[in-house]
């Protein structure tokens, strides 16, 4: 008896087929396993080599339902058929249902404050300046962006100067144009952050190191705007063997505040989805390693969050990492009455320019603290938990709806992946497109998927009710090279 057409395993090798059963004469010869004549039954986003892979990579022209239509949002996703739908479509015009994305063209060009110092640098300075540093920064005033960056960017002639400059160019060009274009900068910015560490700079001249480390910092940024570039932890381990030589990684140093600041989120966030060295030398806590100078409840522009919840959530990586078995211990009850005690506050009682943003910083910073309690009680393993972890869900759906624009990758993917219903899960969706709309960021695009990849794994175990063992930190997807939530 044969089989009507070849084995799978030699269609995959492409040659011919003796089609004998149970298995193929070639596979016996070659002692391969034979994978068989049946038809063979996909995921339909897993990848099979006859559809274009888009993964990791975002639509440059997409097509989406208008997030207006509520009645119809989200339902692209929850795998409706046209039937469900054939009715309601009747009563909508056809010119509703379909939508080009926005697309984002260079302004005209004008005189610029900024030194002409490379072809489109200056408007790629001022680009930054104006709209690149207020993105990535909650709190706009005493924007560390602005304020320390461009200054070491700008003021030095040293080669660290040049890397950290032309990394602001690339980060610049990327969000304004594309990949392409900001290819030579990015690859200018290294080259020269080579020279600089090659040539020890940091050792003839005070203050390079420090901009060295901004150099690798902004390498970082780069990587998590550009989805496809995924170099974020070389960036941020050779920025972290920076710091070690500065010898600020037990006082803080004379590192400026806002550096140091800037690294720990990457540090801590980015140990969320990854087991990794720590910086902190296996320590359970960073409270240590900051000098006393920090007020530690302060809501930090560059975080959106304080220190205090910052070291709270490098705590609950911690003993996730270091507790295979998942042991009860009485630091979780500890942890838990921190979080839900904890006060943050925002600094600005001087700045009246950003008074009517109030309500958006806190909202923010406590959507973080809602965040990492979910974490901590996700990490948990006592099921009675499950009670307080749904409690705290409701808390941050209800913040989410307070702010006009989620800007915190984190604490909405913390959130995404404990959705109870599919009402939550498009409320998610519309968040997620409000945020690809207004920042334009490549991970958002990632994020997306991988929350989705989420609910799959969700779905798929609802019957056996295997939710509350539910780790989101070790989905496939997040086992990747860049931290897409930082």
């Amino acid at each position: 008896m044969r089989a009507r057409q070849g084995c799978r395993t030699c269609k995959r090798r492409k040659i011919g087929c003796d089609k004998q059963f149970p298995a193929c004469s070639n596979c016996l010869r070659t002692g391969r396993q034979c994978m068989g004549y049946g038809m063979q039954l996909r995921w339909e986003d897993e990848y099979d080599g006859r559809r274009k892979d888009s993964h990791l990579k975002a639509p440059t022209d997409a097509v989406y339902l208008l997030p207006e239509l509520k009645e119809l949002y989200g339902l692209q996703f929850l795998n409706v058929t046209s039937e469900d739908l054939k009715h309601s479509i009747r009563s909508i015009p056809w010119p509703h249902f379909i939508a080009k994305r926005d697309h984002t063209y260079p302004s005209p060009r004008s005189l610029s404050p900024w030194p002409d110092i490379v072809y489109d640098g200056s408007d790629l300075l001022e680009y930054y300046e104006r709209k690149i540093s207020s993105l990535i920064c909650t709190i706009d005033i005493n924007n560390g962006f602005r304020l320390d960056l461009l200054p070491r960017a700008l003021s030095q002639t040293c080669d660290a100067s040049v890397a950290l400059r032309n990394a602001i160019f690339a980060v610049s060009c990327f969000h304004r144009f594309d990949a392409q274009k900001a290819l030579p900068f990015k690859t200018k910015a290294l080259r020269y952050l080579s020279y600089s560490l090659g040539r020890e700079e940091a050792s003839r001249h005070p203050g390079v190191a420090e901009t060295q480390f901004a150099a690798s910092l902004m390498l970082c940024v780069y990587s998590v705007f550009d989805e496809t570039e995924g170099n974020w932890h070389l960036h941020l381990n050779g920025a972290k063997n920076i710091l070690r030589r500065l010898d600020t990684s037990k006082s803080g140093g004379s590192t400026s505040s806002f550096l140091y600041t800037w690294f720990l989120y990457h540090e801590v966030l980015g140990g969320c989805s990854q087991y990794r060295s720590r910086l902190f030398d296996g320590s359970s806590s960073m409270s240590d390693f900051l000098p006393p100078k920090f007020d530690k409840k302060e809501i930090i522009g560059s975080l959106g969050f304080s220190l205090e919840l910052l070291d709270a959530i490098h705590r609950i990586n911690f003993l996730r990492d270091n507790l295979p078995s998942r042991t009860y211990t009485t630091e979780f009850d500890d942890l838990e009455s921190q979080l839900l005690h904890l006060s943050q506050h925002a600094n600005v009682e001087n700045a009246v320019q950003i008074q009517n943003q109030m309500t958006r910083i806190m909202s923010t910073a406590e959507l973080y603290r809602i965040a990492a309690l979910i974490y901590l009680l996700r990490v948990i393993p006592e099921s009675e938990n499950a009670t307080r972890r749904s409690s705290y869900v409701d808390q941050g759906f209800r913040v989410l709806r307070s702010l006009p624009i989620c800007t915190s990758p984190w604490p909405l993917f913390v959130l995404a992946c404990e959705a109870p219903s599919d009402e939550h899960r498009i409320e998610i969706l519309h968040t997620l497109d409000q945020m690809d709309q207004n920042r334009k960021i490549g991970n958002v695009f990632v994020i997306r998927n991988i929350i989705e990849t989420s609910w799959n794994k969700q779905d798929l175990q609802a019957d056996v009710d295997n939710n509350s063992k539910f780790k989101w930190w070790e989905l496939a997807a997040l086992n990747n090279s860049t931290p897409w939530f930082i």
